[in-house]
């Protein structure tokens, strides 16, 4: 593992604890510090605001690890939601937040008031959060900062999409994890994971698309080395009984 990759365990937080004096410019470069999930700064402190596991790893980026159930969004976070009501000129979406989040039908590849987005309900979007706190809603956006969609937008039809603990799904995001690879050896199949713990795959038929989600969610009972050494039995499995129905 590369040495920006190496995480470190720090210690157990609670919401409120702090952790750290952080001016609001570094004196030094090489000492500037990046928040993730979990974190807030304010008036020159950093403070936990969910209880879990202070990490950090090697690029100077601390985070709080928890299983928690319900998504609190974070911005620049990477998000599958459900269209689930027309707005005007933009869409609500639930991203399984407290509160859905909004998106304008302007945040998309090509989109022009000409040229608008019509989404349905139902559709499913993976997109990035672009604002996330907690005196606003929270915004979607499916371009980058060069307008590209760069894999975000609507999902095809056709897929399956369930859900996993929020630690799975980071989990599975790690840069290192290989988990994936491990499935995808034996299976076809397009995958991709929102951080707030949804996940949509789209195989050959619904046996295969079945079989994924049962491997990705042996992640939620055993360790990732346990999983390695179980998964392909359990698509083996859930493979022949499919076949026998």
């Amino acid at each position: 593992m590369g040495e920006s990759r190496q995480v470190s365990c720090l210690q157990v937080v609670l919401p409120g604890d702090l952790i750290m004096e952080l001016p609001a410019k570094p004196v030094d470069e090489s000492e500037k510090i990046y928040l993730g999930p979990g974190l807030r700064w304010k008036d020159g402190v950093v403070r936990a605001t969910r209880p879990g596991v202070l990490k950090k790893d090697g690029r100077n980026l601390f985070f709080i690890e928890s299983h928690q159930k319900r998504y609190i969004p974070q911005k620049r976070e990477f998000v599958i939601g459900t269209v689930i009501k027309n707005k005007g000129n933009s869409y609500l979406v639930d991203i399984g937040s407290h509160e859905p989040a909004v998106i304008s039908f302007l945040a998309f590849e090509n989109a022009s008031k000409k040229t608008r987005k019509d989404l349905k309900l139902g559709d499913l979007i993976y997109g990035q959060l672009l604002v996330a706190n907690k005196d606003m809603e929270p915004e979607l956006v499916c371009i980058d900062f060069y307008n590209r969609a760069v894999g975000m937008g609507t999902l095809p039809e056709g897929g399956l999409l369930f859900k996993v603990p929020l630690h799975v799904a980071r989990s599975l995001l790690h840069p290192d994890n290989p988990y994936l690879l491990q499935i995808g050896s034996g299976l076809s199949f397009s995958i991709v994971v929102g951080f707030n713990g949804r996940v949509w795959v789209k195989g050959k038929d619904m046996s295969e698309m079945t079989a994924v989600m049962h491997a990705v969610m042996l992640l939620d009972c055993m360790s990732l080395n346990e999983a390695l050494t179980k998964v392909h039995a359990v698509i083996d499995s859930v493979l022949a009984l499919s076949a026998s129905e």
